[in-house]
């Protein structure tokens, strides 16, 4: 099979958009069924002769909020490829400042495997100087990757430890500060902080790709400086403390106001591993009993609750 040879467009866009939007895919926004190509400023993947590939479609099977999303899959006229390109393509009529800025979106990906599914990028790029701020990498192995600056000068596609859990919806987001710094959540869950590849640099464009090897991707909901007010059911943060002591093997808690009356303990695949009722300010978790890696603590305090990510080493 051909490889694909794929075609920057820079599309003039009569869509009328600003440095604030949520994109869902819904009719009520002038979204149909059927191929993503030329929809509200969206292309997909150029497939060499002049034309483009036809299965990046807006779809009915998936959506995690409304009917509609954007679903990615193989194109069977093509073989693999070396990197995620196959996919729908989108350029902001104008620019998103890096300062402060904010992109998140719900993902619903296949089962990770060699053989049934692809390496999958959302990626966000200035056109104008032809390189990528940073892109999330999701792996046909479940590896989550961020590519970074590694701290002096070097970019790599940096480990974030973590896995995406595969046939269920899950929300990723990404805020950006001025010098290039970086942090990922999944799930409001921090898992990253870094630097982007290219710091301090515009965001023109954002894609949604795979590498055509197999499998499928849905996308919803992607928002641009758009997040919806913090849930009145989550607690000060900044009124937690918490660290894990490699030596005793406890998750360790502190609570500066009222006493912890609760934790759940969750495995990064999401089975629940340790339920616990607590009643004090101060508590320590004995962790002896799970295994080494990276855990999400669901910690309740006066009926609210607050999810933090511990590594166990």
């Amino acid at each position: 099979m051909k490889k694909i040879t794929l075609l920057f467009i820079c599309a003039v866009l009569s869509l009328n958009l600003t440095a604030q939007e949520t994109i869902s895919f819904e009719s009520t926004e002038g979204y149909t069924l059927g191929d993503i190509n030329t929809q509200n400023g969206w292309v997909s993947t150029g497939d060499g002769a002049g034309g483009f590939v036809t299965n990046q479609v807006v779809s009915d099977e998936q959506a995690s909020d409304g009917s509609y999303s954007l679903k990615i899959t193989t194109e069977s006229a093509f073989g693999g490829q070396e990197s995620p390109i196959v996919g729908g393509f989108y350029d902001y009529s104008t620019p998103v400042s890096y300062v402060d800025a904010v992109f998140s979106t719900d993902l619903y990906i296949d089962t990770f495997d060699s053989s049934t599914t692809s390496d999958y990028m959302l990626g966000f790029i200035n056109l104008t100087d032809g390189v990528f701020i940073t892109y999330i990498n999701f792996s046909y192995t479940g590896d989550i990757n961020i590519l970074a600056d590694d701290g002096a000068g070097t970019v790599i596609l940096d480990d974030t430890l973590t896995d995406w859990t595969p046939l269920t919806w899950f929300n990723v987001r990404m805020e950006l500060t001025t010098g290039g710094a970086v942090e990922i959540f999944i799930d409001n869950v921090s898992i990253y902080t870094g630097t982007v590849a290219t710091p301090d640099a515009d965001i023109e464009h954002v894609r949604f790709v795979h590498d055509n090897f197999a499998g499928f991707a849905y996308l919803d909901n992607f928002r641009t400086n758009d997040e919806p007010t913090a849930s009145v059911n989550e607690f000060d943060s900044s009124s937690l403390t918490h660290y894990y002591d490699k030596n005793s093997e406890t998750f360790n808690l502190e609570s500066s106001n009222s006493p912890i009356t609760n934790i759940e303990i969750y495995s990064i695949q999401g089975k629940r591993v340790i339920s616990q009722p607590l009643s004090n300010t101060t508590e320590s978790i004995n962790t002896a009993s799970l295994a080494d890696g990276v855990y999400l603590a669901k910690v309740t305090i006066d009926g609210n609750s607050e999810t933090i990510k511990f590594i166990k080493n």
